[in-house]
């Protein structure tokens, strides 16, 4: 009996001791209450503020199943906030922070760390925080409020790093549509171009069903046109989106002074939509042959009177129509 008591107390002892050194040299201790970063339903996120140290605040709310909007102003993009929800349900743990790189995971998040709140729709909210890569670039090192230690977190599947989908730059949460218009909502459309060759290819088009009146913009009198190149040109406006907003320094007080090359309007039965798009000069590094000092590839457009944003001529060539190609 006293040799299997022996044996028994042996044994606690190793176990306890084999515990502590895993524990010490592995990581802090890891509490199941402080580990749940995911949210598993997100359709019952109302609202997502993640704050930086700059400090600057991008503020997501949920208008509805298929709409967001930041900072209660503009429209988010579908795309950035899908891969927000998908990143805010798959995340989990990879694993403890080694107690060799506690403190610095620590300092980063105090330092650099984003600040992420999630509000449910039962009023109820988790927040987390959120820095930088392991190196390895597959996981991101997050810590839950009030918890005292750091995780490494990542998706399961997914090899690459999650603080790319948490980010505070409002343009960059901004939805670049610009137009995406069903072709039986468009009432009238407006194109003026200013080039000496081409202000007579200028009209203007107004709808009525599937009926419609064409004019010569400076005539103003009818012009007889092909209804199959006004349909398909009618059905045209959608999926236009913009390559980005323009946030570097630009001088648009003397760029919207210069003439541009052409002025689009489109009226909906609810939207009215106007681009004055100009020339984008050409960068350094871009591919310009002849001696041209334009980008070939990019025009500078002016929206609503609102926003400068770049746009693709690829992407908006099915619209910039002249009134030659509808006759």
């Amino acid at each position: 009996m006293k040799n299997k008591n022996t044996t028994s107390i042996a044994l606690l002892f190793c176990l306890g001791l084999a515990a502590y050194f895993f524990t010490n040299n592995q990581s802090s201790i890891s509490r199941s209450d402080h580990r749940d970063f995911a949210v598993s339903d997100t359709s019952q996120i109302a609202e997502i503020k993640i704050t930086s140290k700059k400090p600057e605040t991008a503020t997501l709310k949920r208008v509805d199943e298929e709409s967001w909007l930041i900072n209660e102003e503009f429209r988010a993009s579908k795309s950035s906030i899908y891969y927000l929800l998908k990143t805010l349900q798959r995340m989990e743990v990879a694993y403890p922070v080694p107690l060799s790189l506690r403190d610095n995971v620590l300092g980063n998040l105090a330092v650099k760390g984003l600040k992420v709140d999630v509000l449910l729709k039962d009023g109820t909210e988790k927040i987390f925080y959120v820095g930088g890569e392991n190196k390895e670039l597959t996981a991101t090192f997050m810590m839950l409020k009030d918890a005292t230690d750091p995780y490494a977190v990542h998706i399961p599947g997914f090899r690459g790093y999650l603080s790319s989908r948490f980010f505070t730059n409002e343009h960059l949460w901004r939805d670049k549509e610009i137009m995406d218009y069903n072709a039986q909502s468009i009432t009238s459309i407006n194109m003026q171009f200013y080039d000496e060759n081409d202000k007579n290819d200028s009209f203007h088009i107004d709808f009525d069903n599937e009926s419609y009146e064409l004019t010569s913009f400076d005539a103003n009198e009818n012009v007889l046109t092909n209804p199959q190149k006004v349909a398909a040109y009618r059905a045209s406006f959608q999926e236009l989106f913009a390559e980005a907003f323009i946030t570097k320094p630009l001088d648009t007080d003397s760029l919207i002074k210069t003439e541009p090359i052409f002025d689009l309007t489109v009226q909906t039965t609810h939207h009215e939509t106007h681009l004055k798009v100009f020339h984008k000069r050409a960068d350094v590094d871009t591919n310009v042959k002849d001696g041209r000092i334009y980008d070939p590839e990019r025009l500078y457009a002016y929206v609503n009177e609102k926003d400068w944003m770049i746009i693709q001529q690829n992407t908006f060539k099915k619209v910039i129509k002249r009134l030659a190609d509808l006759k």
